[in-house]
């Protein structure tokens, strides 16, 4: 592709994002109080989203509205904040990014030092629930918290959700195929979840209205651990990952009830960003044009209709502060690519 063609491209790909940053401010009241923080926590990712799209005032207005009112002991409170606690490292991790983009150092580190009582030490694993009564951990609370180590420079956490994610793909079945499983008991790989995880936990690639983001978020932790220690092991099991996507069903981009496949445009940019000679290109290309496609007329995104046939607010909160932050990975790896 012609750097001419990239920079047209990149240039789309800012204008989705200008857009999408525009919806979410408009859904920030004076005080910092995203919309719908009091039915449930739809904001964690949203300092993150201002934070790297230029908008570092509101990044900093919405930490400091949840410092005032949604945080304890460096975590989130109790109520709508913390929720059930499923799957809660995966939004705390958000959260210690945003506020370590917006240079809330204190905030993230005492964050961060939660996300280090969760981790499970023997394993390097996130339990998929922050009160430690279970030792079931997962692949995308486990990367999203190992890149949340990585940025906030916390190597002790970062290194144990690698050892995780790389035991995680060496106990894949010879005979799974297109299958692959995300989720592990211990040290064992869960093949056998309950039916109220079994979607989460086990990814079909050959079918449609799956968990296909799994891939790409292991990729993006993947790529940056190896650029933090100069090494190809985790750039080659992320290739390998992100190939469940490039090899399985076309409903992955095609089915315009499913957004399942967002996370691969990210992982795709962070193996461009990370292995420029890797032939990722192609496919954050896509994906730019993936992501423009599936933006609505006010500059909002909104999560996969066949989960949530009429979404709230909240979910496009979440699902927009998400897309900014995904599309401006694209937009950097298109400017990789125009660099090369």
């Amino acid at each position: 592709m012609r750097t001419q063609e990239v920079g047209l491209l990149a240039d789309r790909v800012r204008t989705s994002r200008d857009k999408g940053v525009k919806w979410l401010l408009e859904h920030i009241a004076e005080d910092g109080q995203p919309v719908g923080a009091a039915e449930r926590n739809g904001w964690a990712r949203v300092p993150w989203a201002f934070a790297i799209a230029g908008e570092s005032e509101m990044a900093a207005r919405v930490i400091a509205w949840a410092e005032r009112s949604q945080l304890a002991d460096g975590g989130f409170a109790p109520g709508p904040a913390r929720g059930a606690g499923r799957f809660g490292a995966y939004p705390l991790a958000h959260f210690a990014i945003g506020a370590w983009l917006t240079e809330r150092f204190g905030t993230a580190s005492r964050a961060m030092d939660v996300l280090r009582r969760i981790q499970d030490p023997a394993t390097g694993g996130f339990p998929i629930l922050i009160d430690g009564s279970t030792n079931v951990c997962d692949l995308l609370s486990t990367a999203q918290a190992g890149l949340a180590a990585l940025i906030t420079g916390q190597d002790d956490i970062a290194n144990l959700a690698w050892r995780w994610i790389a035991d995680l793909a060496s106990q894949q079945p010879a005979d799974a195929g297109s299958r692959f499983y995300t989720f592990r008991r211990g040290t064992d790989l869960l093949t056998d979840p309950d039916q109220a995880l079994a979607w989460f936990a086990v990814t079909d690639f050959s079918k449609p209205r799956q968990t296909f983001y799994t891939a790409g978020m292991a990729a993006v932790f993947l790529a940056g651990y190896a650029e933090r220690h100069a090494v190809r092991e985790p750039l080659e099991l992320a290739a390998r990952l992100l190939n469940f996507n490039v090899n399985g069903c076309p409903e992955q981009f095609d089915d315009p009830e499913s957004v399942q496949i967002c996370k691969f445009g990210w992982g795709a940019s962070a193996m461009l960003v990370a292995d420029p000679d890797g032939g990722w290109l192609p496919h954050v290309v896509r994906m730019g044009d993936w992501f423009i496609s599936h933006q609505q007329d006010d500059g909002a995104w909104v999560p996969s209709s066949f989960l949530a046939a009429e979404p709230t607010e909240v979910d496009r909160l979440v699902k927009t502060a998400e897309h900014v932050m995904e599309v401006n990975a694209i937009l950097a790896a298109l400017g990789t690519a125009q660099g090369l």
